[in-house]
């Protein structure tokens, strides 16, 4: 395995291990599933993340596959009988973990290759040790034990997945993740926005993109604020949209060094971090 690849995976079994020692948790359930609205429903993944599903009069769209760390796919099961897409907003771990579990899934093409290597067999199998050091799921050899076989899709700007009264349309969103997605669910005004858009978002990691280009993806989606009234994002609960000013605001007192820059430290490395407004930024002042 290569270097940058062990770095990932463990940085991968640091969250999980921290999320399996998280004591807020309801215990009787890994997944805690929310109706925001008739066909809307936000599953919680043990409080680590996000997913989303989304029903429509023919299909259904899930949006992410979480952690991997519990069966996913049996619970999208109970939820609805309608043929499933799958799609993952990014490649992280905590967002595309289980996407083993299905036949086929949509991403990104610049964020596939991150999606396959934590969806390997041999690294489930690896941080399986980690979780059992926890109180895992029950499902944790199915986590280690299946193979992968997935097919990945590309997907790109302008992409439509029309569910039956319901269109669902990519907008590409570089910044926490050269190949970060949101998806617009058109009709409902509802923006599922993976990690760009949380009341903290991370870009000091390795792959993040430069501030000004994620600067760029924030302008792209103020200019299509009259399409979306509330955000779901990838961590944190819905939030209007007017959000992305404060999220702007950031971003540019960062690169004007206009705003206090204090320091942050996290289990995925250190980094400085600003605030403004609702809207806080964590960042590697090397990679503006």
């Amino acid at each position: 395995m290569k270097k940058t690849n062990l770095k990932w995976f463990f940085l991968f079994a640091a969250l999980v291990l921290a999320e399996l020692g998280s004591s807020s948790q309801d215990t009787g359930s890994w997944f805690r599933v929310t109706e925001h609205a008739p066909g809307t429903w936000a599953i919680d993944d043990h409080g680590s993340d996000n997913m989303y599903l989304l029903e429509g009069t023919d299909s259904a769209i899930l949006i992410d596959t979480g952690l991997g760390t519990a069966d996913l796919r049996s619970l999208v099961k109970k939820l609805t009988t309608k043929p499933l897409i799958v799609v993952v907003t990014h490649g992280h771990p905590d967002h595309a973990g289980s996407d083993y579990q299905f036949e086929e899934v949509y991403l990104h093409p610049a964020d596939s290759a991150a999606a396959r290597q934590y969806n390997l067999q041999e690294i489930r199998a690896a941080s399986s040790k980690t979780m059992q050091q926890g109180e895992g799921p029950a499902e944790v050899d199915l986590y280690k034990g299946k193979p992968f076989n997935t097919r990945m899709i590309p997907v790109r700007e302008g992409r439509v997945f029309d569910l039956g009264g319901r269109k669902i349309q990519v907008i590409e969103a570089p910044g926490h993740t050269p190949g970060e997605i949101c998806l617009l669910d058109i009709g409902n005004k509802m923006l599922f926005s993976g990690d760009n858009n949380n009341q903290l978002v991370w870009l000091f990691l390795e792959n993040c993109r430069p501030l000004n280009e994620y600067l760029a993806t924030l302008e792209k989606l103020k200019a299509r604020l009259t399409e979306f009234t509330t955000i779901f994002p990838g961590h944190g609960g819905p939030i209007p949209a007017d959000f992305i000013n404060d999220q702007i605001g950031c971003v540019k007192g960062i690169l004007d060094n206009s705003l206090e820059r204090k320091t942050y430290e996290s289990f995925a490395g250190n980094a400085m971090i600003s605030t403004w407004g609702r809207a806080s930024v964590a960042f590697d002042p090397k990679n503006l």
